[in-house]
């Protein structure tokens, strides 16, 4: 996973979470399981990028700035 999709995926879900909070298009239920929902991809995200360098490759691989 590159820096930049980490960053787009991570900001869309930041922006979706804080939507899920103010507006109140789902009941109350709703809302918790998008709140799982979202925390999920956010999670899944980081441990993602967590396991590669900015460029995309294998954390285990050397990375080298282009």
């Amino acid at each position: 996973m590159t820096v930049n999709t980490n960053a787009v995926t991570q900001t869309l879900m930041l922006i979706m979470q804080c939507l899920n909070a103010t507006v109140p298009v789902l009941p109350p239920r709703g809302r918790f399981w998008a709140l799982v929902g979202l925390s999920a991809v956010q999670g899944a995200t980081g441990v993602l990028a967590h396991f590669a360098n900015p460029d995309g490759t294998p954390a285990e691989a050397p990375y080298i700035k282009k």
